[in-house]
């Protein structure tokens, strides 16, 4: 009697990773590895700084010289540059400094970090959260007129993941309905709206330098603006004695330079002398980032289930924040998108979903009551079904910010054949997402 032995079948060299073929990346995880080492230079100034002065009370050394750098950053587009411990303390003083309080309304985009509104709160104002638009991913300048009441004081413009905002259409109606405007420009160091740097249009600005940003400072933001009132308020707010008594320009104001307002949301000597060398940097890194993510864009032109970033032409990306395109499922025959992120994370790519979900499905913003403030209403904000920021958030894929030229090319181009290679195999992975397929082990990112 004889007998046969079974036939094993093989993954083709070729096949998906998820199910048994060779990854399309081999370079070891994590592939975006943010903030850089530090130079010789900048750690020698931060272990003299350890000898001299752990604690700048005034603006003084290293955190004056910040302060000048990133004006001069702007083009001195603006007349003061104010230091924080944070981004999110530069936006509460911004707002504090514009006269947000009980019963006044700020309107932003409702797919953003939370934090960009999140102060509001803090000061029992409200958010009014308004849809965003398509292309840009920033506040949608029709949804924001519709979304203005007679208690709307302040608008918000979050120039998202580095793209500027519609700054002309938001200024316009902030004219037309006497607003005042904060840009967020945490994502857009070195962006440029019809050549002028973002930061230098409203009434204030804030730039956040916490770790992951282009310019960094471990934490830290830097608010700036040309409005005497709102520089004398944002500056007694977090920065009492000397600042407040060399600094505010309103007599009245200065009297309470003692105590400030009450809060030290000062900035540290250290976090000021990192900031400074990646200030420094920030030029050549931002090149590189223009080259690299340009290289990505043409890639991916083509592949069919993806909608690449489009950026206007009268704007300037300035550092990226990520490279963001959306996933078309009806190209890639519905495939969940949680599905098509596992099969890029078996080849090996460092992709995933944005972080940030819609501000309006968050508890801070959809609860009827401030939780700062029990008993002290507000007006909840829901999550906008069918809306543009529904689509993005549910849609957007989230790839490394490369900077290094050329030497990230080779991993942008295995990226894009990571891509072009799940096109080539949907039939399968339309199969697996069916439960047809048995996936084998494969590497995550961190």
């Amino acid at each position: 009697m004889s007998t046969r032995t079974p036939t094993r079948t093989h993954p083709a060299p070729d096949a998906l990773a998820l199910l048994g073929g060779a990854p399309a990346v081999t370079r070891p995880l994590p592939h975006e590895v943010w903030p850089p080492p530090a130079g010789e230079a900048e750690l020698a100034e931060l272990a003299r700084q350890r000898d001299t002065d752990i604690s700048i009370k005034g603006s003084s050394g290293p955190v004056k010289a910040l302060e000048e750098a990133f004006l001069g950053f702007l083009d001195h587009g603006a007349r003061w540059a104010v230091t924080f411990n944070s981004g999110t303390s530069a936006l509460l003083a911004a707002y504090f400094a514009l006269g947000v309080r009980e019963g006044v309304e700020v309107v932003g985009p409702a797919l953003t970090y939370h934090a960009a509104l999140s102060p509001v709160f803090a000061l029992r104002g409200d958010v009014v959260l308004a849809d965003i638009d398509p292309v840009t991913r920033c506040l949608d300048p029709r949804a924001l007129e519709a979304a203005i009441t007679e208690r709307t004081k302040v608008v918000t413009l979050v120039h998202q993941w580095g793209h500027p905002g519609d700054v002309d259409a938001v200024l316009g109606l902030a004219h037309k309905y006497g607003l005042k405007v904060v840009e967020d420009c945490s994502h857009a160091h070195g962006s440029r709206y019809r050549g002028r740097p973002v930061g230098t249009f409203g009434d204030a600005a804030v730039f956040s330098l916490q770790a992951n940003k282009a310019v960094y400072a471990g934490e830290g933001g830097v608010l700036v603006t040309s409005d005497a009132r709102v520089h004398d308020r944002a500056t007694l707010l977090g920065h009492y004695r000397d600042r407040s008594r060399e600094e505010v320009t309103d007599a009245a104001l200065r009297a309470h330079w003692v105590t400030g307002f009450g809060l030290k949301l000062r900035i540290s000597p250290f976090n000021a002398i990192v900031a400074r060398h990646a200030l420094a940097a920030f030029p050549a890194r931002m090149a590189g980032r223009h080259r690299c993510l340009r290289h990505l864009g043409e890639l991916l032109a083509d592949v069919p289930y993806l909608e690449p970033v489009r950026v206007a032409d009268h704007v300037d990306m300035g550092a990226w924040y990520g490279y963001k395109p959306l996933y078309r499922p009806e190209a890639l025959g519905g495939v969940d998108r949680r599905v098509l992120i596992a099969a890029l994370r078996a080849e090996g790519l460092e992709t995933g979903a944005p972080s940030g979900p819609r501000l309006g499905t968050l508890p801070l913003y959809t609860a009827p009551e401030n939780p700062l403030f029990p008993g002290v209403p507000k007006r909840p904000s829901g999550p906008m079904p069918g809306s543009h920021a529904e689509h993005v958030e549910r849609h957007a894929l989230s790839l490394p910010t490369f900077t290094d030229w050329p030497g990230d090319r080779p991993l942008i181009e295995e990226y894009a054949a990571g891509f072009r290679k799940i096109a080539r195999h949907a039939d399968a992975l339309v199969r697996y997402a069916a439960g047809e397929g048995r996936p084998t082990a494969h590497p995550q990112p961190a």
